[in-house]
């Protein structure tokens, strides 16, 4: 038998205070993370749409490091 968890994400604009997609969706992956790193269910809540973002997505997301570059 494997071992299996599942985690998902959701944001309501009544719970979040805001109708704005990328909000929402900040929130939701936020609520998210929480949950798995706790091992907890986290229901979004507006502190989460406030985590900090690159681009959209989620800061320390993968994908969303800084990237350097460095010309000769």
């Amino acid at each position: 038998m494997l071992p299996l968890t599942v985690s998902l994400g959701a944001a309501t604009p009544a719970a979040i205070g805001s109708s704005d997609l990328p909000i929402l969706m900040r929130a939701a992956d936020a609520a998210m993370y929480e949950g798995k790193h706790t091992g907890t269910v986290v229901q979004a809540r507006p502190d989460h749409a406030q985590a900090p973002s690159i681009n959209g997505r989620r800061q320390g997301r993968p994908g969303t490091a800084a990237r350097t570059t460095t010309r000769p």
